[in-house]
C-alpha cells in the first residue's frame, strides 16, 4: 500500500540565510527557532505589537544547516514575505521568496523511501508526519510514490484534530491564545520578539475571552454549517449568541467553533442557529481537542 502524500506546494515558502539568521529569525517568531533541525520542523506564530496573528509557519533547516525554510498559508504570501523581512536593518541574512522553486509534500504515517531525500518531522495534523522541500522539477516524481490524499479528506482530519487554518479559526484580529496556538507554537521562556509583551502577559495574568473549541452532534438530525450561531442548551431566549461556527466535517456532525470561554469546557451541552431562524433542537457538546471526536 502506498504512503498517503499530501502537496503542500502552494504554501507560500520562504529561504532565510546569512549569519545572524538564527537571531533575527527568533526575534520574529513566538517559538523557539534552534528547535528547527535539520530532521525536525517547528510551528510558530508571527505577531504583530499588539500580539495578534500575522502569520502561522513552520520552520525547518536545510541539510547543511546554511539556511531557514519557513512556509505559510498561500494567501499571506505578500504580507508574510513583507513582514518577516521587515526588521531586516543592519542583520546580515537575506529572506527570498522561493515559492515558485519549491515544492513541498507531507507524509501521513509512513513515507517513501527516495534516494536523497531528507524527510522532517512535522506535526501539522495533530499526528506525526513529516516533510519533504523538494526543486519543483522533482514534485512529481514523488508524488507518483504515494497515494494523494483529496481535500475533502484532509479537511475532515483537520478539523477533528483541532487545527485553526487562516480564513476559518483565525485572522489579523486574532490573539495565538484564542485559538489554542500556545500550546503548541509558542515558547514562553525564550528571548524577546515582536509581540512577546501581550502574548506573555495573557500567559502569565490574563486570559483570552474566547477560544477554539471542536463540538460534536450528540442527537439524530444535527448538521452545522459555517457561520452557525452557537448558544447554550440552556440558553432559551436566543438574544445574544455565544459563539460562531467556523468549519464543519463533511458529513456536517463534527464542527470547531470560537466561543466564549465559560461555554469551552468539554461534555458543555450547546444548541445552534442559523441564518438568524429559531434555535435547533439538536444538542452539540464540546469535545477536547485533538481527540478525534471532532
Amino acid at each position: 500500500m502506498k504512503p498517503c502524500l499530501i502537496d503542500l506546494s502552494s504554501r507560500a515558502k520562504f529561504r532565510l540565510t546569512g549569519a545572524d539568521r538564527e537571531r533575527y529569525l527568533n526575534g520574529q517568531v513566538t517559538n523557539q527557532v534552534k528547535l528547527a533541525t535539520p530532521e525536525k520542523a517547528i510551528e510558530a506564530c508571527v505577531c504583530n505589537v499588539k500580539g495578534k496573528l500575522e502569520g502561522v509557519v513552520h520552520i525547518t533547516r536545510s541539510a547543511d544547516g546554511e539556511a531557514f525554510w519557513i512556509d505559510g498559508p498561500p494567501e499571506l504570501r505578500d504580507s508574510l514575505f513583507a513582514r518577516l523581512g521587515r526588521y531586516i536593518i543592519a542583520d546580515d541574512c537575506e529572506l527570498e521568496d522561493v515559492t515558485d522553486d519549491f515544492g513541498l509534500v507531507h507524509a501521513l504515517g509512513e513515507w517513501p523511501d527516495l534516494p536523497g531525500a531528507v524527510w522532517k518531522a512535522s506535526n501539522r495534523w495533530g499526528m506525526p508526519g513529516v516533510d519533504l522541500w523538494v526543486e519543483r522539477d522533482s514534485l512529481p516524481k514523488i508524488l507518483s510514490a504515494g497515494a494523494p490524499m483529496d481535500a475533502e479528506a484532509l479537511e475532515d482530519l483537520r478539523i477533528r484534530n483541532g487545527i485553526p487554518r487562516w480564513g476559518a479559526e483565525w485572522n489579523a484580529d486574532t490573539l495565538p491564545a484564542e485559538v489554542r496556538l500556545d500550546e503548541r507554537a509558542v515558547d514562553f521562556h525564550k528571548g524577546c520578539y515582536v509581540g512577546q509583551e501581550v502574548v506573555s502577559r495573557l500567559e502569565s495574568v490574563g486570559r483570552v475571552n474566547r477560544l477554539l473549541v471542536a463540538i460534536e452532534a450528540i442527537t439524530d438530525g444535527g448538521v452545522a454549517t459555517v457561520g452557525a450561531e452557537v448558544f447554550s442548551a440552556d440558553d432559551s431566549s436566543g438574544e445574544k449568541p455565544s459563539g460562531m461556527v467556523t468549519s464543519v466535517t463533511s458529513d456536517g456532525r463534527r464542527a470547531l467553533a470560537i466561543v466564549k470561554r465559560d461555554l469551552s469546557e468539554p461534555e458543555t451541552k450547546l444548541v445552534l442557529r442559523e441564518n438568524e431562524g429559531k434555535l435547533g433542537s439538536q444538542i452539540w457538546e464540546v469535545r477536547t481537542l485533538g481527540s478525534g471526536g471532532a
